[in-house]
């Protein structure tokens, strides 16, 4: 629980400072430290998600996201469906926490020696 509490404010301060990429490297981090796939990668795939959401979350709290979103959507080809570039911005985010678990896990399975 540390490992990913740890994981979330490292990769939500990454964010809000613009390096968006962190929910991955955390996501490996994860990985690295627990040292189970099965564990690490949905824990990653949550790191990515509240990281991206906080900020989002926030933005909408102080600005309000729906006319941003309105008019992404509509550029997008999903006629003002405002809701639809936030999904895409999270899953962006879990996505970015699940590889970089799913990436570390698989190199620490490949290093380990198997069991004879």
């Amino acid at each position: 629980m540390v490992v990913v509490l740890s994981g979330v404010i490292v990769s939500l301060v990454g964010v809000l400072l613009g390096a968006w990429w962190i929910p991955f490297l955390a996501g490996a981090g994860i990985a690295l430290v627990v040292g189970r796939p099965l564990i690490a990668i949905p824990a990653g795939a949550a790191v990515g998600l509240v990281s991206w959401l906080l900020p989002l979350a926030g933005i909408q709290v102080r600005y309000g996201l729906g006319a941003t979103a309105s008019s992404l959507a509509a550029i997008m080809g999903f006629d003002h469906r405002g809701a639809v570039p936030v999904i895409l911005a999270l899953l962006v985010g879990a996505l970015l926490g699940v590889t970089g678990a799913w990436l570390a896990g698989a190199a620490l399975t490949l290093a380990r020696p198997s069991p004879r």
